[in-house]
């Protein structure tokens, strides 16, 4: 998921959503146009009147919000997308019980629950947020020891979409990150300050820090 091209499963997502509302749209339209009294019913305060209300709300937003947030890798936008979902998903099931209509409705139920279980996979979560992965499997690298502080390393998505290897010493076990050997090209510094140890990157006969050093 750290890859720039969007995943299958993020393309199906918002094309079903977009043919979803704009059909959804549509079809309340054609209601307001055409059948007698529904305007009508839409401006009380009835409790039906106040869900088709949230309904239209939603689904407008969804149209902005979805589209544009899966596109940038917006978290919120995940959760606003499990928040229509579920909210849908919900409604099909009253549509069910208040019409009898099962065939449409109910596919339209499995479809959501379907989408909510893919939007909450952790590749899914990976893919919005700025969730580190381990660079390489930890039973396949060797430690690098500076006195107690062991070398980690850690594959990073940055704000502007791309990755980026970090390196880090720690004294304890971290949260993220893989233990690691030296990496080529660099070399151990301590900081003057704290007195803990970084790794900085030579080049041209200059040092330049590319990691300082994380407390764990």
């Amino acid at each position: 998921m750290e890859r720039k091209e969007f995943p299958i499963g993020i393309v199906l997502f918002i094309i079903f959503i977009i043919v979803l509302d704009v059909a959804y749209l549509f079809y309340l339209i054609n209601r307001l146009m055409f059948v007698d009294g529904y305007f009508t019913m839409l401006l009380s305060f009835s409790f039906l009147s106040i869900v088709m209300w949230i309904d239209v709300l939603l689904t407008i937003l969804s149209l902005v919000i979805i589209p544009y947030g899966f596109i940038k890798r917006k978290n919120w936008a995940r959760i606003y997308a499990l928040v229509f979902l579920s909210w849908s998903s919900f409604g099909a099931i009253g549509y069910i019980a208040m019409t009898g209509e099962k065939i449409v409705r109910f596919l339209l139920f499995v479809i959501y629950v379907l989408f909510i279980v893919y939007l909450l996979q952790s590749s899914v979560k990976r893919y919005f947020g700025n969730i580190s992965r381990d660079v390489v499997s930890s039973e396949m690298t060797k430690k690098y020891q500076y006195g107690i502080y062991t070398l980690y390393s850690e594959l990073v998505r940055l704000k502007n979409g791309k990755t980026q290897i970090i390196y880090f010493f720690s004294k304890r076990k971290p949260k993220s990150g893989t233990p690691t050997d030296f990496p080529y090209g660099f070399e151990v510094e301590i900081s003057k300050r704290s007195g803990l140890p970084f790794l900085k990157k030579e080049t041209r006969g200059q040092l330049k820090q590319v990691m300082k050093y994380r407390n764990m």
